[in-house]
């Protein structure tokens, strides 16, 4: 009887042992619970309990050992009740697309909850167009039904038109532009005085894009801005903001404080704008319209993107030297709208207007440069894994 309990003990232990080796072992993996809640039953299967006190105690043992465990077991961030936000700069739409333009870096589009882009564009069959036939100097992009399938078959859910572009066609292209996106299966967010709405994951997310022109809500009446970025933040967990402006091209890389013109036209006080967003309310800033990189602030606690260049070009537009750098943002929130971590994905795009995963580290090098210049402290420093340092 003496050895018969003996080795009784001596099982216990070796199932504790068992236990508390589960729980060391789960801080590096994920699921540990599951696997705690698996391998103990299993174990406590193969003992062969009856009815005795002795058997009766050890199950006893075995379950608050189990439930002590589980109740110190820590809670992995960002696998449960997050959202995570991806963001890509100017997408110029064409005719007859490549059927491969986004096959590349689809895996990295694929990985948001939720994908936006800026759609700089429309898809129209009218027949005005703002440049005269020939024209060398005037730029209007006109896309079709199979470039939005492609964006669609990539994971986006959202295209941003508010931007310049958005009128190549006039008040006929907008329209048409808005239905086909919206065939395609993907909201469409910019459109003057309209918030635009996603619920995903259990959040409901609110977009709201901005530009400089007639067709728009105007970055520059912050009274309008406020109003807006407020009834969207009553309404939904996340106020994703999306803006288009600033001058365009290689001189355009640094963020100014001023109100920026290009060609003539005003293109908004950019630093200004995000700063008022993130003050109503909004989560994240996303800008495009340099079609180049700039930097990234980190203001009040909230990211604002400036400028993530071009992501694909199916039309005429330059991709050589820093025109061709490009990037991805993703950034995951809490159901308080709380940012949790943030990754930027280098691109490149080749001379036919195709995105490229980044063979080097020179385009987060470069928005570094450009956080630390432009925003001081407040800038955002991106390793060399391409995650966002935060502070």
């Amino acid at each position: 009887m003496l050895q018969h309990r003996k080795f009784i003990s001596h099982y216990i232990w070796i199932v504790f042992a068992c236990i508390v080796g589960l729980g060391i072992g789960y801080v590096t993996t994920k699921g540990g619970a599951l696997a705690v809640d698996s391998i103990v039953e299993n174990i406590i299967a193969l003992v062969p309990f009856d009815n005795s006190p002795v058997y009766k105690n050890t199950r006893e043992s075995l379950a608050e050992s189990e439930q002590n465990l589980e109740k110190a077991l820590p809670a992995f961030p960002g696998t449960e009740g997050s959202l995570s936000i991806g963001f890509v700069g100017d997408i110029i739409p064409g005719i007859s697309p490549s059927k491969n333009i986004f096959s590349e870096v689809s895996p990295y589009t694929d990985n948001p909850d939720i994908m936006i882009g800026n759609f700089e564009g429309v898809v129209s069959e009218s027949i005005y167009s703002k440049c005269a036939p020939g024209s060398l100097n005037c730029f209007s992009f006109n896309g079709d039904y199979n470039f939005l399938n492609l964006l669609s078959d990539a994971s986006f859910d959202v295209l941003n038109v508010a931007n310049n572009h958005f009128n190549d066609f006039g008040e006929d292209g907008q329209r048409d532009t808005i239905n086909a996106i919206e065939q395609a299966g993907i909201v469409v967010s910019g459109v003057k005085n309209k918030i635009s709405y996603v619920n995903k994951n259990g959040f409901k997310v609110a977009i709201v894009g901005f530009s400089t022109y007639l067709w728009t809500n105007d970055m520059d009446n912050t009274r309008n801005l406020k109003k807006i970025i407020t009834e969207a933040k009553q309404n939904s967990d996340i106020v994703v903001v999306v803006f288009h402006g600033g001058g365009e091209g290689i001189k355009y890389a640094h963020t100014p404080y001023d109100t920026e013109s290009y060609l003539g036209e005003n293109r908004g006080n950019v630093r200004n704008f995000a700063h008022n967003a993130i003050d109503a309310g909004a989560n994240v800033v996303f800008g495009s319209g340099p079609h180049v990189l700039r930097g990234i602030e980190k203001y009040n606690g909230k990211l604002i993107a400036y400028s993530l260049g071009n992501f694909a070009a199916q039309n005429r537009v330059l991709t050589s030297g820093t025109l061709k750098n490009s990037a991805m943002i993703d950034v995951t929130f809490n159901k308080k709208g709380h940012l949790i971590n943030g990754t930027v994905f280098p691109f490149d795009i080749d001379g036919l207007g195709i995105p490229h995963p980044g063979v080097d580290s020179i385009n987060i090098s470069t928005i570094n440069s450009l956080s630390k210049e432009d925003f001081g402290e407040q800038g955002v420093t991106v390793d060399t894994f391409g995650s966002i340092v935060l502070k």
